[in-house]
């Protein structure tokens, strides 16, 4: 994961392909929806069977995931620094996630933060910049 910040633009350029990640959850999910909504339109004689049920259950979990994704996350590579609200740090599971609160109110993950000499020099730039920690 390489973060720069490029004075001129007073952008931070995050290079990290979170942006192919996400379309490709994305896509998924819109292919599981659209495979839902056609398995669970079928109904026989008999009523609501058990797969319509999954396949509903299936549908509403692919919703939920593409309402996140699409007005929760953002995955932009290119950030002006004057959208950045702050830096946000979860612990998960014992290890430490680090994302960046816009002011649009999506979040900017930073996922491939591993080691506490990565953490500290992301600190450290955002820090410089005026994102407050």
């Amino acid at each position: 994961m390489h973060i720069n910040y490029n004075e001129k633009d007073k952008t931070i350029e995050i290079k990290d392909g979170l942006k192919s990640q996400y379309f490709m959850i994305k896509a998924l999910m819109i292919l599981n929806l659209i495979n839902a909504i056609l398995n669970g339109s079928y109904i026989d004689k008999s009523g609501i069977g058990f797969m319509q049920i999954i396949w509903l259950i299936l549908g509403v979990v692919s919703i939920v995931v593409l309402y996140f994704y699409f007005f929760k996350k953002s995955s932009q590579e290119k950030i002006a620094v004057k959208t950045i609200d702050r830096l946000t740090e979860k612990t998960v599971f014992g290890s430490k996630r680090m994302s960046l609160k816009l002011t649009n109110g999506k979040s900017r993950d930073l996922v491939y933060l591993k080691t506490t000499e990565e953490i500290s020099k992301a600190k450290k730039l955002l820090t410089k910049i005026g994102v407050t920690v």
